[in-house]
C-alpha cells in the first residue's frame, strides 16, 4: 500500500547497460523528463568496454548515480542495482527503451489509487528493424492481467512492469542463472503473489531486435522458455487438490480461480502485514450442527457445542456462494453435525455445483430411507459422500457410534450404491473407517465389506483422540503404532509437542450453520468468532483486522490461544498422519488417460483410445 505518504511514492529507477555508449543517452532522458520527479536513477555498469562512463557523465548528479560491476548479465546488474537503491517502488528501464513523460506519474497513481496494490504495468509501442535498417513502430504490447495466458508467454514488459520494494521479501530477486527471458521468470514470480494493477495506456516506447547487440538478438529463447515454462508447470494444466486422501481433478477454471489458487498455495507467510495471499480456495461449511448420535469425541455428541441447534439455511449458503464464487474451488459440507438432517442440502449442493465447486459431505449413513431425497443429493452433483462404517461388527460399532445401529447403517449404504448406479450418479461413494482400539483387526474385513458393496472408495482414518479438553488416547487410541494419528514417547501415551506453524488461519476458515465464521473446527463453540455472513461477507471479514490480528497471535503466540493448545497439530504426527490407508477400487483410468494426451504424451494408438473416453468421460474433444 502506498497511499498517503509522499516517500512511500518514490521510484528507484534500475538501468542495466552493457556496451551501449552509443544508445544510453535517450534512455536517460527520457526518465530525467518525467512530469513526475519523486525518483533517483542507478545505472549499472555492467562490465562495458565501449567509453561508456565517460557518455554517462554529463548526466550523474545526485539522484543519477553510476555502478560499476564485472560482466554478468542484465539479471546480476539489476539485483546489484537493487541493492543498492533506497526507494520504496522499483522501477526497470533497458538501455535501448524509452518512457514517454507521464510514464511515472500514471504507475505512482496505479499504486496509489488501490489500497492493496503491489505492482503495475502498462502497454507499449512495439519498435522494429525494418530490412533497409529502417525502425518502424510496428504495434502495441500489453493486455489486462491473465495468470492462464502469462504462464504461456511473456506478454507484459519489464519496461512497463513496477513493484513495491517489499515484494521482493517474498518473491527473491532476479534469476541470475537465466540469460534470457529472465524478466518474464521474475514477473511470473510477483503474480503469483500479487495482483499486477494494468493501465490500459502506451507509456513506453520498446524496441524489439533493433539493436545486435540485445539480448534477443544474442541469446536463443528456446532453452530459457523450456526453463521457465517448465517451473510454472505446477501452476499449469489439471488443478489437483488432496483432500481426507481422495484426489480431486479441475481440467478448466476461470484464470481468477488458478491464480487465486497458485497465490494461496505459498508456503511462506505474509509477517509484515499478517493478510493472506488470496482467498481461501477450500471452506468448511456446517450445514447443521444437530446430531443423532452421542459420539464420545463430538462436542455435538457430548453436549459442549454451547451453541443453539440450527439448520443453515439455502438463502444464507446462496450469499455465501455468491461471494466466493469468484474463487472457491471446493466446499466441506459438514463440521458439527449430520449433514443429511438438513433437507436443503441437496439444493446447497446444486447451487455450488452450478458454479463449478466441489462439494464433499460426510454422513453416519442414519438417513438413506428417503429415497426420494437421496436421488435428490444424488443427482445434484455432489462430487464425494463419505460414509462412516468404522466396523461391520455390532460390538464393535457400539463402542464408539453411541445410539447408532450398524444394520441400519448398511442397509442404507447399499441402497445408496444401488441408487447410484440406477440414476447413473457421478457422486463418488467413500466408505471410511475411523480406525480406533476396538475396530483395528477389522479393517481386512470392512475394506473387503466396502468393495463388495460397489462404494467407490475405501479409507482409513486414523483417531484424533482429542476435542476440547476431553482426550482419549488410552481408552480409544490403536495398539498398533501404524493406525495412530500422533507419536507418543516409547512405551507411554505421552504425546511429544511440535513447533510447526499453523498453516489453517492463512489458508481456509470453517462457517457455522449460524452464518458465524471461525478459524478453524477446533473452535466448535466460536470463542474465536471472527463475524459472521449475515452482516458482513465473507471475503470482508477474511481480510478485515480481526483475521490479521489473529493471524499475528498464532504466529507469534500460539501458546495463549487455548484453541491451539488443544489442537493436535500441536503434537508431533505418526508415520502414518491422518490417514493410514485410502484404496480406491474404480480407478479414474480414463480420466488419467484423458489428462496424458492432452499433454501429448501418448503414442497414436493411445491416444485413440484417450479420444474414446475422453468422449465417454464428457471431458471435451482433446
Amino acid at each position: 500500500m502506498v497511499q498517503g505518504d509522499p516517500a512511500k511514492l518514490m521510484f528507484s529507477v534500475i538501468m542495466p547497460v552493457w556496451n551501449r555508449a552509443h544508445l544510453v543517452g535517450r534512455a536517460i532522458e527520457s526518465v530525467l523528463t518525467q512530469t513526475y520527479q519523486g525518483w533517483e536513477l542507478v545505472v549499472v555498469d555492467d562490465g562495458s568496454e565501449d567509453g561508456l562512463t565517460e557518455r554517462i557523465a554529463p548526466y550523474l548528479s545526485e539522484r543519477v548515480v553510476l555502478q560499476r560491476t564485472p560482466h554478468r548479465g542484465p539479471a546480476a546488474a539489476r539485483n546489484h542495482g537493487i541493492l543498492h537503491s533506497h526507494h520504496p517502488i522499483i522501477a526497470y528501464l533497458d538501455s535501448d527503451n524509452a518512457w514517454h513523460p507521464g510514464y511515472l506519474a500514471r504507475m505512482r497513481d496505479a499504486l496509489s489509487e488501490a489500497p492493496a496494490a503491489t505492482a503495475a504495468y502498462c502497454q507499449y509501442r512495439i519498435h522494429r528493424r525494418d530490412r533497409d535498417g529502417t525502425i518502424r513502430p510496428a504495434g502495441v504490447g500489453g493486455a489486462p492481467f491473465s495468470f492462464t495466458v502469462m504462464l504461456d508467454e511473456p506478454y507484459i514488459d519489464l519496461n512497463t512492469f513496477v513493484h513495491l520494494r517489499k515484494c521482493l521479501e517474498h518473491t527473491g530477486l532476479h534469476d541470475e542463472g537465466i540469460r534470457r527471458m529472465e524478466d518474464w521468470d521474475f514477473i511470473l514470480r510477483v503474480a503469483t503473489a500479487y495482483v499486477p494493477r494494468f493501465v490500459p495506456e502506451v507509456l513506453v516506447d520498446y524496441s524489439l531486435r533493433c539493436h545486435d547487440d540485445s539480448v534477443t538478438c544474442r541469446e536463443k529463447a528456446k532453452p530459457a522458455a523450456t526453463l521457465i515454462r517448465g517451473e510454472s508447470r505446477v501452476h499449469d494444466g489439471p488443478i489437483r487438490v488432496r483432500h481426507d486422501a481422495i484426489e480431486y481433478t479441475w481440467r478448466s477454471v476461470t484464470d481468477e480461480k488458478r491464480h487465486n489458487w497458485a497465490r494461496m498455495r505459498r508456503k511462506e507467510f505474509d509477517t509484515s502485514t499478517f493478510s493472506a495471499w488470496g482467498y481461501p480456495y477450500m471452506l468448511q461449511i456446517e450445514p447443521t450442527n444437530t446430531c443423532n448420535l452421542r459420539c464420545p469425541l463430538c462436542p455435538t455428541g457430548r453436549g459442549d457445542l454451547n451453541r443453539p441447534p440450527r439448520h443453515m439455511k439455502l438463502e444464507e449458503f446462496k450469499g455465501l456462494i455468491d461471494d466466493t464464487a469468484r474463487y472457491l474451488l471446493f466446499a466441506i459440507l459438514w463440521d458439527w453435525g449430520e449433514p443429511l438432517l438438513n433437507r436443503e442440502l441437496p439444493e446447497m449442493v446444486r447451487y455450488a455445483a452450478e458454479r463449478d465447486i466441489k462439494t464433499v459431505t460426510s454422513t453416519n449413513g442414519h438417513f438413506f430411507r428417503d429415497e426420494a431425497y437421496m436421488a435428490a443429493l444424488l443427482e445434484s452433483g455432489l462430487t464425494t459422500m463419505i460414509v462412516a462404517v468404522d466396523s461391520i461388527s455390532p460390538e464393535s460399532y457400539d463402542v464408539y457410534r453411541k445410539r447408532g445401529t450398524l444394520g441400519e447403517v448398511r442397509a442404507g449404504v447399499e441402497g445408496m450404491v444401488a441408487l447410484k448406479r440406477k440414476l447413473g450418479s457421478k457422486t463418488r461413494i467413500v466408505v471410511r473407517t475411523v480406525v480406533m482400539k476396538q475396530n483395528e483387526r477389522e479393517l481386512a474385513s470392512t475394506r473387503e465389506y466396502a468393495r463388495s458393496i460397489g462404494a467407490d472408495h475405501f479409507v482409513v482414518k486414523t483417531l484424533n483422540p482429542a476435542c476440547g479438553s476431553t482426550s482419549l488416547d488410552s481408552e480409544l487410541v490403536p495398539d498398533n503404532p501404524r493406525y495412530r494419528r500422533l507419536a507418543y514417547r516409547e512405551g507411554t501415551m505421552d504425546r511429544i509437542p511440535s513447533e510447526e506453524l499453523c498453516a489453517r488461519v492463512w489458508k481456509m476458515s470453517n462457517i457455522f450453520s449460524n452464518g458465524d465464521v471461525v478459524p478453524c473446527c477446533y473452535d466448535f463453540c466460536g470463542d474465536m468468532k471472527l463475524g459472521n455472513i449475515s452482516e458482513r461477507p465473507f471475503t470482508e471479514i477474511w481480510i478485515g483486522p480481526a483475521y490479521k490480528e489473529l493471524r499475528r497471535r498464532v504466529y507469534t503466540a500460539k501458546d495463549t490461544v487455548e484453541r491451539c493448545r488443544q489442537c493436535v497439530d500441536s503434537y508431533q504426527l505418526s508415520e502414518s498422519g491422518m490417514f493410514a490407508e485410502s484404496r480406491q477400487f474404480h480407478h479414474q483410468s480414463g480420466e488419467r488417460l484423458v489428462d496424458a494426451a492432452r499433454s501429448r504424451l501418448l503414442s497414436p494408438q493411445v491416444l485413440r483410445l484417450a479420444r474414446r473416453a475422453a468422449r465417454r468421460l464428457g471431458l471435451g474433444r482433446i
